[in-house]
């Protein structure tokens, strides 16, 4: 089991981090005033970080670059963010990056930066598997690695774009940091004083052990309820199904309703911890089926209390 920490000094939690353990990290002292924020992907991830910066007073301006030009001119027309501009030149003003887009995209935008990067700012992202996705960034910037940051906010919604943008987004969530050995502790610390202003409770971790946790945790349940529909689907009855289905249907299918795109790139960039959580849910279907079957009425009703009792008694915790 990886060793956890409690609330530890931000040094402490870097080193645990490094040793396969989670640590969360104590608070840190309110952060000086951002000049310039940049974001890449002014939607719901990105456009949430940019109004919870400006709600707490943590920037002066926001500045945004992407791929649609509508895009960005809704989210400056909506207040998320104060002026679109080419990637090229947000690479030159910013002095905090935030890349908010797909897994998939993350190395093509991460290769228009780094050629036009101040030595002074520093990147971070919110992507959610780190691994795939640091080995991409140690390839594209070199010795500009330094400068990167990973970072995964564990907050979302079924609901995507800059309309969906809320600056309470990170409230009350965790944001977990998966350090490099090349970054400096001040970058570091300078992005845990920043989410926990926005609300946020930070944990360091190894990011390999982040991408088996949220394969199991996240990535699983979005996969499980896709299968789930397609199978409702296949049916020749979908139809009336779907007309009568109740309250559970909507509470148990509500994240399929996500980024068909970013979940996708998501399964695959993070294929093998995927592939080892599927395994063992599929384990459990055919125990259960067994049971069934067999009218094993005895070992059904333990194996359904078992998971009862863990769901009574479990919280979210920040």
């Amino acid at each position: 089991m990886p060793k956890q920490l409690p609330e530890s000094t931000l040094s402490e939690a870097v080193r645990v981090s490094f040793n396969e353990g989670i640590a969360r990290v104590e608070p840190q002292a309110k952060p000086a005033l951002i000049k310039t924020v940049g974001v890449i992907g002014a939607g719901l991830i990105g456009g949430s970080f940019a109004l919870a910066l400006k709600r707490a007073g943590l920037c002066e301006r926001v500045i945004a670059a992407g791929r649609q030009q509508s895009t960005l001119l809704n989210a400056k027309a909506l207040g998320v963010i104060d002026e679109a501009v080419s990637m090229e030149s947000l690479a030159q003003q910013a002095d905090l990056i935030y890349i908010a887009v797909p897994v998939k995209a993350f190395a093509s935008v991460l290769q228009k930066l780094t050629p036009h990067l101040s030595d002074r700012v520093v990147v971070c992202d919110g992507g959610s598997t780190k691994y795939e996705l640091i080995t991409d960034a140690r390839a594209i910037m070199g010795d500009r690695i330094r400068q990167f940051v990973p970072l995964h906010p564990i907050a979302g919604s079924h609901q995507s774009g800059a309309a969906a943008a809320r600056s309470d987004l990170y409230e009350d969530r965790k944001l977990i940091i998966t350090p490099l050995a090349e970054n400096s502790s001040a970058d570091i610390e300078m992005l845990a004083a920043v989410w926990q202003a926005i609300g946020a409770s930070v944990y360091c971790m190894d990011a390999q052990l982040h991408d088996k946790i949220f394969a199991a945790t996240s990535h699983l349940p979005h996969y499980i309820t896709a299968a789930y529909l397609n199978s409702l689907l296949a049916s020749e009855y979908h139809e009336l199904f779907f007309t009568m289905a109740g309250t559970g249907f909507k509470d148990f299918t509500r994240i399929a309703a996500s980024s068909p795109d970013m979940w996708s790139d998501i399964f695959y960039d993070n294929k093998e911890a995927m592939l080892f959580q599927l395994n063992d849910f599929i384990k459990q279907l055919e125990e259960a089926k067994v049971y069934l079957e067999n009218g094993q009425e005895d070992k059904m009703l333990q194996w359904f209390k078992k998971a009862s009792d863990k769901r009574k008694n479990w919280r979210l915790k920040s």
